[in-house]
Protein backbone atom coordinates (compact mmCIF):
# COMPACT_ATOMS: atom_id res chain seq x y z
CA UNK A 1 0.00 0.00 0.00
CA UNK A 2 2.85 2.41 0.57
CA UNK A 3 4.54 1.86 -2.63
CA UNK A 4 0.59 2.84 -4.49
CA UNK A 5 1.44 6.55 -2.59
CA UNK A 6 4.80 6.57 -3.39
CA UNK A 7 4.08 6.05 -7.17
CA UNK A 8 0.78 8.54 -7.25
CA UNK A 9 3.17 11.34 -5.34
CA UNK A 10 5.95 10.91 -8.06
CA UNK A 11 3.73 12.26 -10.97
CA UNK A 12 2.17 15.70 -10.96
CA UNK A 13 -0.87 16.44 -12.99
CA UNK A 14 -0.71 18.57 -16.41
CA UNK A 15 -2.43 21.24 -14.00
CA UNK A 16 -0.03 20.97 -11.14
CA UNK A 17 3.22 21.04 -13.03
CA UNK A 18 2.10 23.79 -15.29
CA UNK A 19 1.89 25.40 -11.97
CA UNK A 20 5.74 25.25 -10.65
CA UNK A 21 6.70 26.45 -14.09
CA UNK A 22 4.58 29.19 -13.59
CA UNK A 23 6.64 29.59 -10.13
CA UNK A 24 10.04 29.46 -11.64
CA UNK A 25 9.29 31.66 -14.28
CA UNK A 26 8.15 34.09 -12.07
CA UNK A 27 11.23 33.64 -9.96
CA UNK A 28 13.75 33.85 -13.35
CA UNK A 29 11.92 37.48 -14.05
CA UNK A 30 12.18 38.70 -10.05
CA UNK A 31 15.22 38.11 -10.30
CA UNK A 32 16.01 39.26 -13.82
CA UNK A 33 13.81 42.97 -13.23
CA UNK A 34 14.56 46.40 -11.32
CA UNK A 35 11.00 46.81 -9.49
CA UNK A 36 9.17 43.51 -10.77
CA UNK A 37 4.83 43.20 -10.76
CA UNK A 38 3.95 39.49 -11.70
CA UNK A 39 0.86 38.30 -12.97
CA UNK A 40 0.03 34.55 -13.06
CA UNK A 41 -2.38 33.76 -15.55
CA UNK A 42 -3.47 37.09 -16.24
CA UNK A 43 -6.87 37.22 -18.22
CA UNK A 44 -5.96 40.05 -20.61
CA UNK A 45 -8.70 40.51 -22.95
CA UNK A 46 -7.40 39.94 -26.72
CA UNK A 47 -4.61 38.36 -25.44
CA UNK A 48 -4.82 34.67 -24.73
CA UNK A 49 -1.72 32.23 -24.00
CA UNK A 50 -0.36 34.30 -21.58
CA UNK A 51 0.92 32.53 -18.48
CA UNK A 52 3.53 35.22 -17.02
CA UNK A 53 2.85 38.55 -17.43
CA UNK A 54 5.31 40.78 -15.64
CA UNK A 55 6.30 44.82 -15.57
CA UNK A 56 9.09 46.41 -14.77
CA UNK A 57 8.41 49.34 -12.95
CA UNK A 58 11.80 50.55 -12.23
CA UNK A 59 12.03 52.27 -15.42
CA UNK A 60 10.92 52.37 -18.95
CA UNK A 61 7.80 49.74 -17.95
CA UNK A 62 8.46 47.32 -20.06
CA UNK A 63 6.18 44.01 -20.43
CA UNK A 64 7.18 40.68 -20.56
CA UNK A 65 5.17 37.59 -21.73
CA UNK A 66 5.71 33.87 -21.20
CA UNK A 67 4.17 31.12 -23.05
CA UNK A 68 4.81 27.89 -21.46
CA UNK A 69 4.46 24.59 -23.78
CA UNK A 70 4.40 21.46 -22.28
CA UNK A 71 5.74 18.31 -24.22
CA UNK A 72 7.18 14.72 -24.51
CA UNK A 73 9.03 15.28 -27.94
CA UNK A 74 10.28 18.29 -29.66
CA UNK A 75 8.13 19.17 -32.32
CA UNK A 76 8.74 19.88 -35.89
CA UNK A 77 9.66 23.01 -37.12
CA UNK A 78 6.26 23.82 -38.46
CA UNK A 79 4.87 22.99 -34.83
CA UNK A 80 7.00 25.60 -33.35
CA UNK A 81 5.62 28.37 -35.50
CA UNK A 82 2.44 27.36 -34.65
CA UNK A 83 3.28 28.39 -31.24
CA UNK A 84 5.40 31.64 -32.20
CA UNK A 85 2.26 32.65 -34.06
CA UNK A 86 0.12 33.33 -31.21
CA UNK A 87 3.01 35.33 -28.98
CA UNK A 88 4.06 37.41 -31.84
CA UNK A 89 0.46 38.83 -32.01
CA UNK A 90 1.16 39.99 -28.06
CA UNK A 91 1.18 43.46 -27.30
CA UNK A 92 4.38 43.48 -25.05
CA UNK A 93 7.81 44.03 -25.22
CA UNK A 94 9.65 40.93 -24.77
CA UNK A 95 8.17 37.69 -25.72
CA UNK A 96 8.99 34.53 -24.28
CA UNK A 97 8.37 31.07 -25.21
CA UNK A 98 9.21 28.78 -22.12
CA UNK A 99 9.54 24.74 -23.35
CA UNK A 100 10.46 21.75 -21.32
CA UNK A 101 13.87 20.32 -21.24
CA UNK A 102 15.79 17.12 -21.43
CA UNK A 103 19.30 16.29 -21.78
CA UNK A 104 18.14 15.29 -24.45
CA UNK A 105 16.61 18.00 -26.27
CA UNK A 106 18.99 20.62 -24.85
CA UNK A 107 21.05 20.37 -28.06
CA UNK A 108 17.80 20.78 -30.21
CA UNK A 109 16.61 23.88 -28.20
CA UNK A 110 20.09 25.74 -28.31
CA UNK A 111 19.92 25.49 -32.23
CA UNK A 112 16.30 27.52 -32.09
CA UNK A 113 19.04 30.95 -31.49
CA UNK A 114 19.65 30.55 -35.50
CA UNK A 115 16.19 30.06 -36.21
CA UNK A 116 14.60 33.37 -38.04
CA UNK A 117 10.89 32.85 -37.36
CA UNK A 118 11.60 34.29 -33.69
CA UNK A 119 12.12 37.55 -35.07
CA UNK A 120 9.45 40.24 -36.34
CA UNK A 121 9.17 40.29 -39.64
CA UNK A 122 10.15 43.63 -39.24
CA UNK A 123 13.63 42.79 -37.42
CA UNK A 124 12.39 44.96 -34.90
CA UNK A 125 11.90 42.20 -31.83
CA UNK A 126 13.24 38.34 -31.34
CA UNK A 127 10.98 36.23 -29.32
CA UNK A 128 13.10 34.52 -26.21
CA UNK A 129 13.60 30.59 -25.34
CA UNK A 130 13.51 29.62 -21.89
CA UNK A 131 14.21 26.06 -20.91
CA UNK A 132 13.00 25.10 -17.96
CA UNK A 133 14.42 21.16 -16.70
CA UNK A 134 12.23 18.23 -16.91
CA UNK A 135 13.16 17.58 -12.85
CA UNK A 136 11.27 21.04 -12.26
CA UNK A 137 7.92 18.68 -12.96
CA UNK A 138 9.42 16.03 -9.67
CA UNK A 139 7.21 17.25 -6.52
CA UNK A 140 10.32 17.01 -4.72
CA UNK A 141 12.34 19.09 -6.37
CA UNK A 142 12.83 22.72 -5.25
CA UNK A 143 10.62 25.25 -7.46
CA UNK A 144 13.74 28.14 -8.35
CA UNK A 145 14.92 29.82 -11.27
CA UNK A 146 17.96 27.42 -11.11
CA UNK A 147 15.86 25.23 -13.21
CA UNK A 148 15.49 27.74 -15.61
CA UNK A 149 17.98 29.34 -18.45
CA UNK A 150 17.68 31.33 -21.21
CA UNK A 151 18.47 29.47 -24.60
CA UNK A 152 17.69 32.48 -27.05
CA UNK A 153 17.90 36.16 -25.30
CA UNK A 154 14.52 38.18 -26.56
CA UNK A 155 14.90 41.57 -28.42
CA UNK A 156 12.66 44.22 -27.74
CA UNK A 157 9.27 44.36 -29.74
CA UNK A 158 7.76 48.00 -31.10
CA UNK A 159 4.75 48.49 -29.33
CA UNK A 160 2.32 50.77 -30.99
CA UNK A 161 -0.23 52.68 -28.42
CA UNK A 162 -3.10 51.31 -28.84
CA UNK A 163 -1.88 48.09 -28.50
CA UNK A 164 -0.35 48.79 -25.41
CA UNK A 165 -3.66 50.22 -24.78
CA UNK A 166 -5.05 46.61 -23.49
CA UNK A 167 -2.25 45.58 -21.23
CA UNK A 168 -2.11 49.09 -19.78
CA UNK A 169 -6.20 49.11 -19.28
CA UNK A 170 -5.76 45.33 -17.21
CA UNK A 171 -3.01 46.48 -15.18
CA UNK A 172 -4.75 49.61 -14.08
CA UNK A 173 -7.24 47.17 -12.46
CA UNK A 174 -5.40 44.03 -11.75
CA UNK A 175 -3.28 43.55 -8.46
CA UNK A 176 -0.05 42.08 -9.49
CA UNK A 177 0.42 38.66 -7.70
CA UNK A 178 4.03 39.32 -6.72
CA UNK A 179 5.28 43.01 -6.21
CA UNK A 180 8.26 44.60 -4.83
CA UNK A 181 7.24 47.55 -2.90
CA UNK A 182 9.31 50.49 -2.75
Amino acid sequence: MIHAVEDSTRRLSVRLSHGRVINAISALLRQQLSVPHVYLKPRVPGSSGIDVLAVDRGGSGDVYGVQIVQLAILPTETGIRKWLAPLKALPVHYRYLAIQASADTLPTLRKLDQYEALFDSTGIGRIGILAYDERLLDPSAKVDSTLMSVIVQPERFRVRGEQLAKIERFLANAKPDMEVRI
